[in-house]
């Protein structure tokens, strides 16, 4: 079974996977997300700055820093699900390119009668024509070329996967440290 085969809604795996599409839409989700978040934060901190100018009271002095703690953290959470919204949507243009081009590759490489499998360029089945030696090293020097194009593709896209989740480990962190400032 090859992947013309494959029936409907079974992904596929080939030299180089991932849901582009899935990213493209959860960083759009995220983005959207932010914007939402920039507007209620500052809706609910102007709410309070438009009450009494009076000298407040100590009661109304802990509330006014509370609220201030909850929009610095509202914008914080805006800034970072904003800055991972846009590092999904860069990813997901990355793979998208990644898994055209080894595609491409593999259609290449099925064209010159070899087969990729696990990452790796083999000779494909069956009785491959005649004896001939030169053929044998114009086919060698193929399935080298195309393993290296496969070997940079592949490699590329695993330095872009490390970077999205450096990424994500970062935000996680500086939403994790004020999460931690709004529980005290």
């Amino acid at each position: 079974m090859d992947e013309h085969d494959a029936p409907r809604g079974v992904p596929v795996t080939g030299p180089v996977s991932g849901d582009s599409a899935s990213c493209s839409q959860l960083g759009g989700s995220l983005r959207q997300l932010a914007t939402r978040l920039r507007s209620t934060g500052r809706a609910a901190h102007d709410a309070f700055d438009n009450g009494d100018r009076a000298r407040p009271g100590p009661v109304l002095v802990q509330a006014r820093r509370r609220v201030d703690l909850l929009d610095t953290a509202a914008a914080t959470a805006a800034r970072e699900v904003d800055r991972i919204g846009t590092a999904l949507q860069a990813h997901a243009s990355d793979l998208a390119e990644a898994v055209a081009h080894s595609r491409l590759l593999t259609d290449r490489a099925e064209a010159a009668g070899l087969r990729v499998v696990d990452g790796e360029l083999t000779a494909g089945w069956g009785v491959r024509g005649v004896a001939d030696e030169q053929a044998r090293t114009q086919q060698t020097a193929l399935r080298e070329r195309l393993q290296a194009e496969l070997d940079t593709v592949t490699a590329l896209v695993g330095r872009r996967r490390a970077r999205l989740t450096a990424a994500l480990r970062e935000s996680h962190d500086v939403l994790a440290t004020h999460a931690g400032a709004l529980r005290r």
